[in-house]
């Protein structure tokens, strides 16, 4: 009953704190890429580099090391989701044409999202191919830091070929603006291609769902009962 009560409070504060703060600015949308031997490219949202003209999307084209082709997008707020709804992705195509493998590290991170007391749930999702291994992580960070990792949500790893899957994971809230982070390190052991698509994003609770329907249920029985007495 208390982890219910926590999720209520949880949502009912993040609106009162968007109405409070009025519409939250766009803050430090970026994406990065490092091969970890010193290739490595940083684009941030409307910044040098961003091949995209919305604000809430920033994409990456070029090479990183042994890593051919790279087309990196990474999608959030204002496109995709709100300060109080979050939703971050993350997609990608990397390609190595030689014979010599590598491991990419790519990241996608947004900062200013709206916290507030209790219980939050978020929900990391991937799926795609790929002719090597690759891991997913994504994370939390209160002090509001781009990239940053203080509350780690979530870890994924894949082999060669096709893959999917999804975690659900619950964190206690920040109690002022928070970052999201989500990181996938890549590593081909020659020529080959990875390519992916991963999101994370907060989650409705169910019983807060339904405790909104006993409400509304409330509201249309009580006239009801007053009719009859």
């Amino acid at each position: 009953m208390r982890h219910r009560i926590q999720h209520v409070l949880f949502g009912a504060a993040a609106a009162v704190a968007l109405i409070l703060n009025g519409t939250t600015s766009h803050a430090a949308l970026m994406i990065s890429l490092n091969d970890g031997l010193g290739h490595s490219a940083t684009i941030t949202d409307q910044g040098a580099g961003d091949l995209n003209s919305n604000l809430g999307a920033v994409t990456f084209l070029g090479g990183i090391g042994v890593f051919t082709i790279n087309v990196t997008t990474g999608i959030s707020k204002p496109l995709m989701g709100s300060a109080t709804s979050p939703e971050l992705d993350l997609n990608s195509v990397d390609v190595i044409a030689g014979a010599v493998g590598g491991t990419l590290t790519l990241e996608v991170t947004d900062t200013d999202f709206i916290g507030s007391a209790g219980i939050g749930e978020f929900l990391s999702e991937i799926g795609g191919t790929q002719s090597g291994s690759i891991s997913y992580s994504t994370f939390l960070d209160c002090s509001n830091a781009a990239f940053g990792t203080g509350t780690p949500l979530s870890s994924q790893g894949y082999s060669t070929g096709s893959f999917s899957g999804s975690q659900t994971n619950a964190a206690t809230a920040c109690g002022g603006n928070y970052s999201l982070t989500e990181e996938i390190v890549m590593t081909l052991p020659g020529s080959g291609t990875t390519s992916f698509d991963a999101s994370l994003q907060s989650v409705s609770e169910p019983a807060t769902l339904a405790l909104l329907g006993f409400g509304l249920l409330g509201m249309v029985l009580i006239p009801r009962r007053q009719r009859a007495s």
